[in-house]
């Protein structure tokens, strides 16, 4: 088949990127599946995109700069701070559990796949990272109770610039020349590291101190920034060979850890800049892969995975956690979740094409090896995670924990009230104060957008059932309904009615809202009214005596039920489709006058 011409190829190479992230968003697939497939199907199927001719020279350029700016955005969630607070285990899993990786990574590459020593080196130095991209979406999936999840999330996040200097010390290893003294290649490697680190690190200093002294404007912050990856980038390889990669993990690393500097805006903006690199860079590469070595995969590279997942995976986790007081259960569930990612992909492509340009014919077993290694653990751990969860008792086949979208006052007094039975409850707002409201009351809360991926790579939702958007936007509300359809029991997803019912948005479930929560006319705006008019939010035991007859005579039509808390610890929220049915020994928590409330107590 004729290739497309250039500008065609950049175009579908952009919209098919948006594609398979949508598509993979919607199936709630890892989308690094879609888009290696995307671009196999693109490339060396079907032969309608030529990457070499449509890049030429500014292939190499152009994939360097977007390894630098995903580089750089694993830098900026390496916190000191967190990591000295993470435990023992996390520090052991991404210094001892890497080195025990690395090395028997290497070791199955060689032996077992085939690939030449130096190689499997860089192999078993690439896989080494995760990466939270692929781990955190299936521990939001799970939600396995215990410190497991927080443990494999914080893994992913620091291992990302850990892993990526060895991977770069082994590389400046590897493409070395063969007469080249030890001592001398590990003085390259030191000045290579060293020279990057000093760029990276002066640079993140003043850009910090750019931003803290408010030099930079604040709708600077983002632009600013991608030019500082991409002036340091240039900078650090004109100063030393290689020396990019390091300045700008260490760029990232050094402005994340001063704590004046607020970048919110430049994290914002990696999120977006970042799903688009990634969506050429990935369809880019894997159009490139040669076909023979696609259909060159066999039974022994399919051995390598099962060696990475039964063997590397379980050793590395046991000589982690030796002395620690983790549980075994929480040990299993360590040696079973531990899928390649992005990272992973972008080194091993950078680093392929940067040998293949030396002169290394054999460059490209690196990419096809960890490619392959992405698919296969991806789909091994996406599979049978949950059901080792189960298996190990660290997931619940029911959870009933609240996540509450909006924490204004009401939903406080309510999440109050429900985590007193013991139910695990998180509020999410982008109001600080209404944050710090819950946090005084001994909430579990979290400030910034519910849609914002830096939710999905901070937050557990272990112990979570339910989801409940309840913030004064309804757009908001249907947003955040339809972003957890999949990982949610579509009948544990609910949002407050809308003001205006009659808008389109809100026609029919097949538009993806959620069910309608306490009765029709209970909109953000109305709950708001009622609070500010002095209705309070109660709970009442309903007993033989007292029933929810003699609750309406008391507070009258104007209360609100909001939730049943059942005597056996059932949360049970009111919806308009199914209305509370409260039965003696249950407690109802409803929006009450305050007036109602104080004759009660008389």
């Amino acid at each position: 088949m004729i290739p497309l011409p250039p500008i065609a190829t950049l175009a579908a190479l952009v919209g098919l990127g948006a594609g398979a992230q949508w598509l993979a968003h919607s199936l709630r697939l890892p989308a690094i599946l879609l888009l290696l497939a995307t671009g196999v199907l693109l490339g060396p199927i079907t032969g309608v995109v030529d990457i070499d001719a449509t890049f030429g020279p500014m292939l190499r350029p152009f994939t360097s700069l977007a390894v630098a700016v995903i580089l750089f955005e694993g830098g900026l969630s390496l916190r000191f701070s967190e990591l000295a607070t993470s435990g023992a285990v996390v520090r052991n899993l991404v210094t001892i559990g890497a080195a025990v990786t690395w090395v028997l990574v290497s070791a199955a590459a060689t032996f077992v796949a085939g690939v030449p020593a130096d190689l499997g080196l860089l192999v078993g130095a690439i896989l080494v990272l995760t990466g939270p991209t692929v781990v955190v979406p299936l521990v939001r999936h799970v939600r396995p109770s215990g410190p497991s999840g927080p443990i494999l999330r914080w893994e992913g996040i620091l291992i990302d610039p850990i892993g990526a200097l060895l991977a770069l010390m082994v590389f400046e290893a590897v493409r070395a020349p063969d007469d080249v003294a030890p001592m001398q290649l590990a003085i390259d490697m030191v000045v290579t590291l060293g020279s990057g680190s000093l760029v990276g690190a002066v640079a993140g200093y003043l850009f910090g101190r750019a931003i803290g002294t408010h030099l930079l404007p604040e709708r600077l912050h983002a632009p600013a920034a991608l030019a500082a990856v991409a002036g340091v980038f240039a900078v650090a390889e004109a100063i030393h060979d290689e020396a990019g990669l390091a300045a700008v993990t260490v760029l990232g690393i050094a402005l994340a850890n001063q704590r004046s500097v607020d970048l919110r805006r430049v994290v914002e903006f990696k999120e977006d800049l970042g799903t688009v690199l990634l969506s050429l860079l990935f369809l880019s590469l894997s159009a490139r892969l040669p076909l023979a070595q696609i259909q060159g995969i066999g039974l022994w590279d399919l051995a390598f995975v099962v060696i990475l997942v039964v063997v590397v995976r379980p050793l590395a986790v046991l000589a982690s956690t030796i002395g620690s007081k983790l549980s075994w259960r929480d040990r299993g569930f360590l040696m079973a979740m531990a899928p390649r990612g992005i990272v992973a992909a972008a080194v091993s492509s950078e680093f392929a094409l940067k040998l293949e340009q030396a002169g290394r014919a054999d460059a490209q077993i690196v990419t096809s090896m960890v490619f392959a290694t992405i698919v296969g653990t991806v789909v091994v751990y996406g599979t049978l995670a949950a059901r080792v969860a189960r298996r190990l008792g660290l997931a619940e086949s029911d959870p009933r924990g609240l996540l509450l979208i909006g924490a204004d006052r009401v939903f406080r007094d309510l999440a109050k009230l429900v985590a007193q039975t013991g139910a695990p409850v998180l509020l999410v707002d982008t109001n600080q104060q209404n944050v710090q409201a819950c946090r005084d009351l001994g909430l579990r809360a979290w400030h910034g957008s519910i849609l914002s991926e830096r939710f999905a790579d901070e937050v557990d939702l272990a112990g979570i059932g339910h989801v409940l958007a309840c913030s004064g936007n309804d757009e908001v509300n249907l947003l955040a309904v339809r972003s957890f359809r999949g990982e949610f029991d579509g009948k544990r997803l609910y949002q407050l009615p809308p003001r205006r019912p009659s808008d389109s948005r809100f026609g029919d479930s097949a538009g993806g809202h959620g069910r309608w929560l306490f009765r029709a006319d209970a909109n953000a705006e109305m709950l708001h009214r009622l609070a500010s008019g002095g209705f309070v939010v109660k709970a009442t035991k309903l007993t033989e005596k007292f029933g929810i007859e003699d609750h309406a005579r008391q507070h009258g039509p104007s209360a609100v039920p909001l939730f049943l808390l059942g005597a056996d610890g059932a949360v049970v929220p009111g919806t308009v489709d199914a209305p509370l049915v409260p039965r003696a020994g249950s407690t109802l928590v409803a929006l009450v006058p305050q007036a109602g409330v104080e004759a009660g107590n008389g």
